[in-house]
């Protein structure tokens, strides 16, 4: 018999690869219906081929604006609610402040923050239309453990997260009536295509599958915030909450020694 309590339409952005990626893999396997939307058309063409009873593709580059909404209506066209929509499309980029350059700035801002924006734009009224089937619906975003510090070279990436983190906040406030939860999740360093082109070293690194499996219980235990691993969540807490100018004395020997 079918767990009434699981999600049946799942929305996930940046499918493709890493954590997104995984995440359509245990929906999938739920047996929920997956929308995965990504730039990758290979790679959404591999989820389809293992799950082709429930794997919905959309290949959409959610940093283009009329993309996005022609990904929408197609996403419309097929379902009038989600249960469940994951913010995941995501880039990251390090800032060279001795050559400092917009052009970072730009591409990180246009898929972490404005491909939420424009993801929300379309989805958003069909996690609402997800009460009309007496079905909870859930909204989730994928920041970074990146938000609580000013972490060197990442000048755009944490600036990003930071406001994605503010939306997802506020929004608990104007949709607390249309009853959309929202998790807000904070990931430490987790191996992806992403994250192997570091060249620092990444404490407490765990795999993406490790990264999708924690996600998906603290989004089925509908939490306000899921971070991890602990280990780095306490000593970033700890040091966030320490003065500035201690703060920064931190992190400028951790960035010396980490290189």
């Amino acid at each position: 018999m079918r767990n009434h309590n699981l999600p049946r339409r799942v929305l996930i952005t940046g499918a493709s690869s890493g954590i997104g990626y995984e995440l359509a893999r245990i929906y999938l396997a739920q047996g929920a219906t997956v929308f995965a939307a990504a730039r990758s058309t290979d790679a959404l063409a591999k989820l389809v081929a293992e799950f082709p009873r429930n794997c919905v593709a959309l290949a959409v580059d959610l940093a283009d604006d009329a993309a996005a909404q022609a990904a929408g209506a197609k996403l419309s066209s097929i379902t009038d609610y989600l249960d469940l929509a994951i913010l995941n499309a995501g880039t990251c980029e390090y800032v060279n402040a001795q050559k400092f350059r917009i052009e970072p700035f730009a591409r990180v801002t246009s898929i972490n923050w404005m491909g939420a924006v424009h993801t929300l734009a379309f989805c958003l009224p069909l996690l609402r239309n997800a009460k009309v089937y007496g079905r909870p619906a859930q909204l989730a975003g994928i920041s970074s453990m990146a938000s609580l510090l000013p972490m060197p070279r990442s000048q755009a990436y944490g600036a990003s997260k930071v406001a994605l983190e503010y939306m997802l906040n506020s929004l608990r406030v104007d949709l607390a009536d249309d009853d959309i939860a929202i998790t807000l999740v904070r990931p430490g360093f987790v191996k992806t295509p992403l994250t192997d082109r570091n060249d620092f070293s990444m404490p407490g690194i765990i795999s993406a599958a490790d990264a999708a499996k924690r996600i998906q219980r603290g989004i089925a235990a509908r939490k306000w915030i899921v971070q991890f691993p602990w280990s780095l969540v306490a000593v970033m807490t700890v040091i966030a909450h320490l003065p500035l100018r201690i703060q920064t004395s931190l992190l400028k020997r951790i960035s010396r020694t980490s290189h």
